[in-house]
């Protein structure tokens, strides 16, 4: 989801397991020229959705964390891709944190209908979100600081992170 701390959290991570850190967000705002809200105002959620899928599938990954856009979730494609490669982890922060997270600091690019409030958008991403994790971190502590989710990404990882799957090449944060 947006909001749920992906890109914060995910440099921690990167930092910590001595990897590089990569936000997917980054990848399709050089691609397209325009910043997330623009591309999605530009060509509307569907479309953005399929510049998404054809940027980041063309990514070859290696030695990084990545931190996605959170609308990825809906590509078969590109969850495929990243689980092949290493571990995705979802951080489920509650509704009123993401809620909280995107009021203050519009505006934001998220790939979803004008009509379609975030709470929709929260019941509609989360089952989705928690069918593809290999690893779900609990985000509803308000005072755990994101370097402290890094760290508790890796002592509840058990084998996922071990020394064989960082040979791999990323880590995904949804």
């Amino acid at each position: 989801m947006p909001g749920a701390g992906k890109t914060t959290v995910g440099r921690y991570l990167a930092q910590l397991l001595g990897l590089g850190f990569r936000d997917t967000d980054d990848d399709l705002e050089h691609d397209q020229g325009l910043k997330l809200e623009e591309i999605i105002q530009a060509v509307g959620p569907a479309e953005f959705r399929v510049i998404e899928e054809r940027v980041i599938s063309a990514i070859r990954f290696a030695n990084q964390v990545i931190a996605t856009g959170g609308s990825v979730i809906y590509s078969h494609k590109i969850m495929a891709q990243l689980r092949q490669c290493g571990p995705v982890v979802y951080l489920d922060a509650p509704l009123s944190f993401i809620e909280e997270r995107i009021s203050a600091n519009p505006p934001r690019g998220i790939a979803k209908d004008q009509t379609c409030s975030i709470s929709e958008l929260y019941r509609e991403r989360t089952p989705l979100y928690q069918q593809w994790a290999d690893l779900h971190i609990d985000c509803s502590d308000p005072f755990e600081s994101p370097a402290r989710l890094a760290h508790r990404i890796v002592s509840e990882s058990g084998t996922l992170l071990s020394a064989d799957t960082l040979k791999r090449d990323h880590h995904s944060l949804t």
